[in-house]
């Protein structure tokens, strides 16, 4: 057998054998993937914090990675703490809408809706628009169901607390050792690829590295234009629609969409719940044209240097991997197809050209 078709068998049953393994521990794998994202995130904080000096003093590679992670639960601690009162009080806004306040004001286009309802049995027989609304809104406030919701809220989180301390441990190992992943993969490479393995390692961490912390930039600059263009136009609760339409933008393509239509809903709550009925058409309006306009300039100016610079890929070629991600493994997928995508470009260049991506290491290195 040629050595290039043996080393393609080989290549090709241990990308086999890391899917079953994926597939198998799915948890593991999701905890490890976010420990190695957390560290290539963290490592230019770890180097930043090595070249500290106290006088005689100097900050070590273990001290370093204990810094780094401090500072990165410390961030994570102070959205919290902000974020999540206003969470608190938004879903509180919810139990304080006045039915027959919005009944009485919308009286006209309620009948309207339940002419259209009961032409095209939209609603179950005998029941009014206002009569569903009330019953879902009882119902979501059911004694019953809140014990339900708490007794696997108690449950989740037992698996979260779980979650985040591997991810932590790991983290921290990953961020004082970076060459624990590497040693890891070559302990399972084909001896003729170790060589060439140590370079698909070196430029996929350089390649994921500058994508993760681009993508962390972009997701606090859309935070922030959001929140300044919602309070702008007098947005009450703008820094909550604010972050969260932000964070949703980590999903490619769908993610602006989902942020804007739960901005607007929160929006909605939040002018109900005052009774400020004569606002609801102007919220909806400022928030969606507000996401628009923070999408336009994310897909303008952010998104063309984190994609296509930072993973040297072209948009067209992003898009139709994202969409064939998502078909195979839904939001999920299109959230990891970059990073994925990134590191099977490298393998195959390493494969089909290895004194090409020789050198696009050593530009890496020197940039």
């Amino acid at each position: 057998m040629k050595p290039q078709i043996q080393l393609y068998l080989q290549l090709g049953l241990l990308a086999l054998a890391i899917i079953l393994f994926g597939w198998y521990f799915s948890a593991l794998l999701i905890y490890t993937s976010i420990a190695i994202v957390l560290s290539l995130v963290g490592r230019p904080l770890v180097v930043f914090y090595r070249k500290l000096r106290i006088k005689n003093f100097k900050v070590g590679n273990t001290l370093g990675a204990i810094l780094a992670l401090l500072s990165i639960i410390g961030v994570f601690a102070l959205i919290i703490s902000v974020v999540g009162p206003l969470l608190s009080k938004q879903a509180s806004l919810i139990t304080s809408i006045d039915l027959g306040a919005l009944n009485r004001y919308y009286a006209d286009e309620i009948a309207q809706i339940n002419l259209l309802a009961k032409d095209y049995k939209f609603l179950p027989e005998g029941v009014n628009l206002d009569q569903y609304i009330e019953d879902k809104l009882s119902n979501l406030l059911d004694l019953n169901l809140f014990s339900g919701a708490a007794s696997r809220l108690i449950s989740a989180t037992g698996s979260l607390f779980m979650g985040l301390f591997t991810v932590l441990f790991l983290g921290f190992f990953f961020l004082k050792e970076p060459w624990l992943v590497q040693n890891a993969i070559l302990l399972v490479s084909p001896r003729s690829f170790e060589e060439r393995m140590k370079q698909v390692i070196e430029e996929s961490r350089v390649l994921l590295s500058r994508y993760f912390i681009g993508l962390v930039i972009e997701l606090a600059s859309m935070m922030f234009i959001l929140s300044v263009l919602l309070s702008i136009f007098g947005i009450k609760n703008a820094l909550l629609i604010g972050f969260l339409g932000g964070l949703f933008n980590v999903i490619p393509y769908l993610g602006p969409i989902i942020g804007a239509t739960l901005g607007a809903l929160m929006s909605v709550v939040y002018v109900l719940a005052y009774g400020q009925f004569d606002q609801l058409a102007y919220n909806i309006v400022v928030v969606i044209g507000s996401f628009s306009a923070a999408n336009l300039f994310d897909n303008i100016v952010l998104q063309p240097v984190i994609y296509s610079k930072s993973v040297k890929a072209h948009p067209v070629e992003i898009f139709l991997v994202i969409i064939m991600a998502g078909q195979l493994a839904g939001i999920g997928g299109m959230i990891a197809a970059i990073p994925a995508y990134t590191v099977i470009k490298v393998i195959v260049k390493a494969v089909a050209d290895p004194q090409g991506l020789r050198d696009a290491t050593i530009e890496n290195e020197s940039a």
